[in-house]
């Protein structure tokens, strides 16, 4: 079974509990899994944690962790645990998230996410650019981050333009292929199969270039690509 609905929906589904028990029973086997853990963006966070380092290093081995340095954004959690005097959040040079509510426009090219499982979770619905947001706003976001930690956990991440690339695409309503000049998000698609994890594919959503948040909307072609050999 192709698990197409987001895990928070499940108190909506008819008869996902017989879906559960079949699964939980091993009678179907349900794809993507019902882990909700998977779903969770903290895990950019905790990978960049520094007393986390050498378990990631010992885990993932030396090349596969520099390699993931390369291409995970610095990412921090907005925990609301004070720090002690003498600390301040790594790379952003803040003792207290609210600091993070009084930088400026410029200094606010930062993005707010909901880590994962909540109805904000998916479809940009929980992303803020801070560069776009106004102050009084963006200071209340943070504050909502901070007072929601326990339940509702926020990342922050630096916000990175992706370059534009142009995608041919067929029009029903002119008849005609038209071209259209964009930004892509690439999610892949990896599959367990003989003990073994691999890359199977890619779906790619290109949108148009005045959008800053990446996902599917109508005016985004979605297609699907392939891995080579």
């Amino acid at each position: 079974v192709y698990r197409f609905f987001e895990l928070f929906d499940l108190p909506n589904l008819p008869r996902v509990g017989e879906l559960m028990r079949a699964a939980a029973e091993g009678a179907v086997r349900v794809t993507p899994p019902m882990k909700p853990f998977l779903e969770e963006k903290m895990w950019f966070a905790l990978f960049w944690l520094q007393p986390l380092r050498e378990f990631w290093r010992r885990e993932l081995g030396d090349k596969y962790f520099r390699k993931l340095q390369e291409v995970i954004p610095y990412t921090w959690l907005l925990d609301a645990t004070p720090l002690p005097q003498h600390a301040v959040i790594p790379r952003l040079e803040i003792h207290d998230w609210r600091e993070a509510g009084k930088l400026s426009q410029k200094e606010r090219d930062l993005l707010l996410k909901v880590s994962g499982f909540s109805p904000l979770g998916w479809g940009s619905r929980g992303v803020t650019v801070g560069a776009d947001t106004p102050q009084a706003e963006w200071q209340q976001l943070i504050e909502q981050a901070l007072q929601e930690f326990a339940t509702t956990p926020r990342i922050m991440q630096r916000f990175h333009k992706a370059r534009l690339v142009e995608q041919p695409y067929w029009d029903n309503e002119t008849g005609a292929q038209k071209l259209l000049k964009g930004r892509v998000r690439l999610c892949p698609y990896y599959f367990a199969a003989q003990d073994r994890v691999g890359l199977r594919g890619a779906l790619a959503t290109i949108v148009p270039a005045d959008k800053k948040l990446l996902h599917g909307m109508r005016d985004a072609i979605l297609a699907p690509t392939a891995v080579g050999a």
